[in-house]
């Protein structure tokens, strides 16, 4: 199916970067997790929100009157 739909949009691949293997374990794309079980966030996603987040609430503790940066970063992700 993969396959299929890449031949269909007919996207341009780059060599040295484009690995069309198979899919039965699930593979990641733009931040989701594609897997036959459903559709997730992937793993590296949520390890940048947490990452993200952590410095955030970091430079909010070094600042006397705090920063509305976390609060903001969580409302929008």
């Amino acid at each position: 199916m993969l396959n299929q739909t890449y031949n269909e949009l007919n996207p341009e691949k780059y060599p040295d970067k484009t690995v069309m293997g198979g899919t039965e374990k699930g593979y990641d794309f733009l931040g989701y997790h594609f897997s036959p079980e459903g559709l997730s966030l992937a793993k590296k996603t949520i390890e940048n929100f947490v990452t993200r987040a952590d410095r955030l609430y970091e430079q909010e503790q070094k600042e006397p009157s705090g920063s509305p940066l976390l609060g903001l970063y969580v409302r929008r992700w």
